[in-house]
């Protein structure tokens, strides 16, 4: 029989000076909201006043659009868990035309630069765009999540472990905009890759204590032959934190906050840890493996790939994050390379090597900001775990 030995290590304090970062990383987010919400949709406004003739109707319902958004974010308990009519009415035709917005800006200056080669009037060229733009809009809005499998070499890794699979899902957003049914939908999906341990990294909420017990009753299906385990995200502390490792603990979760367990198979250890959240001063890498035992090779849940290079420094086989969601939004062709998410880290997509570490950084399944994704699918990940000895 399989046992699981949980080498408990006592919570660290968040640090005053590293819990500024996140406010004023949010007065930042808000300083740019509100110069793309105003902003980026002027090129589709004005090719809609240029083809219709009337752009003080097409303005005015932007103007109204824009502000039920505004309002719902300003307001974050409402922003959390809106009314049914906010979010139908105010939230999603904003996000449908803001993002149509944010394609045409685009899509419209090559569809002029082809237009001025072969000689077609302007308006032509500014309908084509509308209709691509179209186009590409609703495929931003219907996407489908696929399964990632990789395999992960690891020097170290003992020879009962060999072939180990562990099953990844990340940053599940549970809110507004993925609700209780599609996070089981999600559940359901992984446990069909019948995993030997699986890992959440993260993120699984949008924001507020609404679905916090939605989230983890759902997760609670989850099944390893080892367990569940998660670590904590930033947006799990858009709420009280110790109410969602509390929800997550009593449906079966194990939390690692700045902790450890030690999986045995076939008289051999793998150790398992797991790191609390950077944006709020939680982290602690030295307490999180400071019961690691000697030679054990060793796998890391840290929802911020931002702590990579300080694993592999202590040696760490394999870290496995989220928090980039790969971007959403790619470049075409280039788009593990090129996406949103390279503004803040070099880790945004997929494989990174240190050494003799590895880093998995997954896509997630849920959004934020925009619930769209372009040319970066959600991913459920399948890492199976081979010893550079074995077969």
């Amino acid at each position: 029989m399989r046992a699981v030995h949980f080498l408990a290590v006592a919570e660290s304090l968040p640090n005053p000076d590293r819990a500024r970062r996140p406010r004023r990383a949010r007065a930042r987010f808000l300083v740019i909201v509100l110069a793309l919400a105003f902003g980026l949709p002027i090129p589709l406004l004005w090719a809609v006043e240029r083809l219709t003739g009337h752009g003080g109707a097409a303005v005015a319902v932007a103007g109204v659009l824009t502000t039920g958004f505004l309002s719902g974010l300003l307001d974050r308990a409402s922003f959390g868990a809106p009314s049914r009519a906010r979010l139908y009415l105010a939230l999603w035709p904003f996000f449908i035309y803001w993002t149509a917005a944010m394609f045409f800006a685009f899509i419209a200056p090559l569809a002029l630069a082809i237009a001025a080669l072969v000689g077609a009037a302007t308006n032509t060229a500014l309908a084509a765009a509308l209709g691509v733009t179209a186009l590409v809009t609703i495929a931003a809005f219907t996407h489908r999540t696929r399964i990632v499998r990789r395999d992960v070499a690891i020097a170290s890794l003992p020879s009962a472990f060999d072939g180990y699979r562990i099953v990844q899902l990340s940053d599940l957003h549970c809110g507004p905009f993925a609700s209780g049914r599609r996070v089981e939908s999600w559940v359901a999906a992984a446990n069909r890759l019948e995993a030997d341990l699986v890992a959440v990294t993260g993120d699984l909420i949008a924001n507020g204590s609404t679905f916090v017990p939605v989230v983890a009753r759902a997760l609670g299906a989850l099944r390893g032959r080892d367990g569940v385990f998660a670590c904590m995200g930033n947006h799990d502390y858009f709420t009280e934190g110790e109410s969602m490792a509390t929800a997550l603990a009593d449906n079966g979760l194990a939390v690692l906050r700045n902790r450890g367990v030690a999986i045995e198979r076939g008289g051999e250890r793998l150790y398992l840890a797991g790191v609390d959240d950077t944006w709020t001063g939680r982290d602690d890498l030295d307490e999180t493996l400071a019961a690691r035992p000697a030679g054990v090779a060793t796998v890391l849940l840290a929802h911020d790939p931002a702590l990579f290079p300080d694993a592999a420094a202590r040696g760490v086989e394999l870290t496995l994050s989220g928090h980039t969601h790969g971007g959403q939004l790619g470049v075409p062709f280039f788009a593990r390379r090129w996406n949103l998410a390279r503004v803040m880290t070099r880790f945004a997509s997929g494989f990174y090597r240190e050494g003799g570490s590895t880093l998995y950084v997954n896509h997630g399944l849920g959004t934020t900001g925009l619930p769209i994704r372009w040319l970066v699918a959600p991913e459920i990940a399948v890492l199976t775990l081979r010893s550079t000895s074995g077969p």
